[in-house]
């Protein structure tokens, strides 16, 4: 489990803003389908980037930009290193503008960015307000895969401080404030890379998610189920409660690790493992190295823990995968996925009366949707049992899908093999 949760950063926005408090949903016998405005807007060709505009950037192999040609530089003292500053080439991809037919609250971006040891990307988002004036550009992120930070590598970080008049950013997420909510955007990477270097980072992939404020008054009640048969995916199963008390300095396993343990559920469902190389000098006394290794390179050093939605599916990108962050609607809509054959790692918080069945409540938890039984209850793979042959659970179809979408407005991952097809590709604005 992990004390990120929708309800904390609302909670701190309501301070500077005026939010209706959430009514008791009313259960609908056979609710409509939401119809909430949700976007996941993608950027992952050649074709894609060209519609934006860069500078000292060029594309290469498979499209993705790398650093070529003339660059700028700038220098950057990493606040977790040794307070050198260090001089970076940069390349910079900024997208059209979008457009997006409603007032944005919320916004999350995610990327696929490779990144070799000593080179990272700089993430950012900005919106258009209905008067036409900009925000300022927030940072998203600054990420890189590695941490061999004797080599060059900084410190992977989210960036604090960074609330304004017109909204505040919780780690990952930017959040409008009432009356400035914008109704365009442009989201921008920049590329950077040590002075000198020949070597560059690859863009491959961007993708932004804004959304509509979604109340939890507005939560219709459980959607109808859509399969007519049991599909359990065969999620290998990892707990996180196995890894307690290892590596303290990355929260010491247990609830802090739910993210990582769910995403690394899913990239070993799509038979991309660690390679062994990568695992060795990893101390997991009860197995399951790779659940440590994730935690760790998925750390964000200024959250301090490991479960920054974008820097997980950015690290399930390491493996062949694509991933993104983006918010499903009902758990009909996650039948669509699981269907094709897609496990989806979800966020959602709940006091234990509310899904007794999960022996437990939590003020924040990622988990896989890993299968539906023939009824349309989900199968569960949840990371917080002590061993692995307890993860695999059903949970009630009535009181996951309310917690998951009135907890975290149904947050999830998306993650699957490059080139994969979704089902309803053209239809969906979500995926």
């Amino acid at each position: 489990m992990s004390p990120r949760s929708r309800l904390a950063y609302v909670a701190a926005l309501a301070a500077a803003t005026v939010l209706v408090a959430p009514t008791t949903p009313v259960h609908a016998t056979e609710p409509e389908t939401p119809t909430t405005d949700i976007t996941l807007t993608r950027w992952d060709n050649a074709g894609d980037f060209a519609k934006g505009s860069s500078s000292g950037l060029l594309p290469g192999k498979h499209g993705a930009l790398r650093i070529a040609g003339t660059t700028g530089t700038t220098t950057y003292t990493d606040p977790f290193g040794d307070g050198t500053a260090k001089t970076y080439e940069t390349g910079t991809w900024t997208s059209p503008v979008v457009e997006t037919g409603y007032a944005i609250d919320e916004s999350v971006t995610s990327w696929d960015v490779a990144t070799p040891t000593g080179t990272w990307a700089e993430i950012r988002f900005r919106g258009r307000k209905a008067d036409g004036t900009w925000t300022k550009w927030f940072v998203m992120g600054r990420w890189t895969a590695g941490d061999d930070f004797a080599a060059g590598d900084i410190h992977r970080t989210s960036v604090n401080g960074q609330n304004d008049t017109d909204a505040a950013l919780y780690t990952d997420t930017y959040v409008a404030r009432t009356g400035k909510e914008p109704e365009a955007f442009q989201t921008s990477v920049t590329l950077l890379r040590p002075a000198g270097a020949s070597v560059s980072p690859s863009l491959r992939s961007l993708s932004t998610l804004t959304n509509e404020y979604i109340p939890s008054s507005a939560y219709p009640g459980t959607s109808t189920p859509t399969l007519d048969r049991e599909i359990d995916l065969d999620v290998p199963p990892f707990s996180q409660n196995k890894h307690r008390g290892e590596y303290p300095e990355f929260g010491g396993g247990g609830q802090v690790w739910c993210s990582p343990t769910s995403t690394t559920m899913v990239q070993y469902h799509w038979g991309r493992e660690v390679p062994a190389s990568e695992l060795e000098g990893i101390e997991a006394p009860n197995g399951d190295p790779q659940v440590d290794y994730a935690a760790i390179n998925t750390w964000d050093y200024a959250y301090d823990g490991a479960g920054n939605w974008p820097f997980n599916t950015a690290y399930a990108t390491r493996w062949g995968l694509d991933g993104y962050v983006t918010r499903l609607r009902s758990l009909a809509e996650a039948e669509t996925l699981v269907k094709a054959g897609v496990p989806l790692v979800v966020s959602a918080n709940w006091d234990l009366e509310e899904m007794p069945e999960s022996g437990y409540g939590t003020d924040g938890h990622l988990l896989v949707i890993g299968g539906f039984t023939a009824e349309g209850d989900p199968i569960i793979y949840d990371p917080n049992y002590p061993s692995n042959d307890q993860v695999r659970n059903v949970y009630t179809r009535e009181n996951f899908e309310r917690v998951w979408q009135t907890s975290t407005d149904g947050i999830a991952y998306v993650i699957h093999p490059r080139g994969m097809k979704l089902p309803d590709a053209k239809k969906a604005t979500n995926w």
